[in-house]
């Protein structure tokens, strides 16, 4: 879940061989396999509204290609790919995840809210971001969703939707970004109660934010991108005490609560029921930001990307 405030100091980075790279993909595509019905449940609805813009982002290339191939890479459900073809009457979306299981909860959305001409346009691909199972210059544009976060190389991943857009071609990511703001206080409550019950958090698969707006426009420049720009939104959502519960229990804090005995586990959840119970509607106000980044495949005949870094 985002949590965009400060992190620790972090070591230099490594770099992950081929086989711990797959193995990291695999656990994370795992874990969502089990949570998928979950997510869409209780997370994709504080998300979704700040994944949506990524297609504002990139309406004025879809304006110019009206039957432009839309590429929704890290898919999840496919949200941005059910949303383009709802919005654009002649796209063709291809979503793109790790995860079998919130495919097949994608799937399952687009038979209750589209209609049939709408779902033979939208494609489903088990796969990952790198490399991306789409051929060269076969895309117009890539969106992405939260899910940078997650990857072993940001910069390879987004080599690969440089590699698949046609000339001209968008793409638009949005991930969580950095900030010195105050923590969800729900979140700092439970990290408050794993100090006190002397409980330790499972390591994160997440690679962490975008550390400012400047370095997430580098990293589209530094994948090949021309016209790279990023900007600033805003993630807010009101929480009420049992939903959050449930979502932090069934999939954003799963990691954590399956690693305790069910002693441990029940003292947990009762006390940090407890506290939430205490706490007023605007300390459920979930607001985090985000960063979006833009940029363009100007010309065929580009250099290719740099593959130091």
């Amino acid at each position: 879940m985002g949590r965009g405030t400060p992190l620790p100091p972090r070591p230099p980075p490594r770099s992950l061989n081929v086989t711990e790279r797959g193995r990291r993909v695999a656990e994370i595509a795992e874990l969502y396999d089990r949570t998928a019905a979950s997510y869409q449940r209780w997370w994709a609805p504080v998300i979704e509204p700040a994944a949506l813009r990524l297609l504002d982002l990139v309406a004025a290339v879809v304006t110019d290609r009206p039957e432009a191939v839309i590429v929704d890479v890290g898919a999840g459900t496919g949200v941005l790919a059910r949303a383009a073809v709802a919005r654009w009457p002649r796209v063709r979306a291809i979503a793109v995840d790790p995860s079998a299981g919130m495919l097949d909860v994608g799937r399952a959305e687009a038979a209750r809210t589209l209609d049939r001409s709408d779902r033979r346009r939208l494609d489903w691909l088990t796969g990952v971001a790198e490399p991306l199972p789409i051929a060269d210059r076969a895309a117009d544009v890539v969106v992405s969703s939260f899910t940078l976060q997650y990857l072993p190389s940001r910069v390879g991943a987004l080599r690969e939707g440089y590699r698949i857009l046609r000339p001209g071609g968008a793409i638009a990511v949005v991930t969580w970004l950095l900030t010195n703001d105050s923590p969800f206080e729900p979140w700092r409550l439970l990290d408050t109660l794993l100090e006190e019950l002397r409980i330790e958090r499972p390591p994160s698969r997440e690679t962490g934010p975008f550390r400012s707006l400047r370095s997430a426009a580098a990293l589209l420049r530094q994948a090949g991108f021309g016209d790279a720009h990023a900007t600033e939104g805003v993630v807010e959502y009101q929480w009420t005490a049992d939903p959050l519960i449930r979502c932090a229990i069934e999939f954003e804090e799963l990691p954590l609560f399956d690693s305790l005995d069910p002693m441990a586990r029940d003292e947990l959840e009762r006390s940090w029921t407890a506290r939430l119970g205490r706490l007023t509607t605007a300390d459920l106000l979930y607001r985090d930001r985000v960063a979006y980044g833009t940029g363009r495949r100007i010309d065929s005949k580009s250099r290719a990307p740099a593959r130091n870094q």
